[in-house]
């Protein structure tokens, strides 16, 4: 299943171009919208995408995003650390007596161990997954160009 979103292209480097898209109309049906944008404080996300339409800085675009890597993305980096965290956090309260160390120590310091290591763990795995060309958003149409832009005026123009 694919999203298809208009944004503005802000930058281009070889095949690829970042786009903004307003928060609104990309995450609608997605329950995090409303703390998605805190880091920011925007409700403008942009995203990297391959820019197979050839589109330029200004563009406004299509911009095709896979929902199924999305929600996949989306998961291993909210809900695994999350999970990493009271796992280690359960552990440590079980093991903690077994070897003679304070149930509350041994959970917390096992609980962050658990979390620090699902951390580098996702962020190897999402090294891989951005040269992934399945998963990343695509460029699929230029809908208008920053030369075409009517704010412009032409040289022909006089002022008074």
């Amino acid at each position: 299943m694919n999203n298809i979103e208009e944004g503005t292209v802000t930058k281009v480097a070889g095949d690829k171009a970042w786009v903004l898209v307003k928060q609104s109309t990309m995450c609608e049906g997605c329950h995090s919208k409303s703390t998605c944008h805190t880091l920011g404080g925007d409700k403008k996300i942009e995203a990297e995408s391959y820019n197979t339409a050839g589109a330029q800085t200004g563009d406004r675009v299509l911009l095709k995003i896979n929902t199924k890597s999305l929600l996949r993305a989306a998961f291993l980096f909210y809900f695994f650390p999350a999970m990493a965290l009271l796992g280690g956090g359960i552990a440590g309260m079980k093991l903690g007596p077994q070897y003679k160390i304070d149930p509350e120590l041994a959970s917390f310091l096992s609980a962050i161990t658990a979390f620090l290591v699902s951390f580098i763990v996702v962020l190897l795995i999402g090294k891989t997954l951005k040269s992934n060309r399945d998963r990343m958003p695509e460029v699929v149409k230029i809908l208008s160009t920053e030369s075409n832009s009517p704010d412009q005026k032409s040289g022909d123009e006089c002022e008074a």
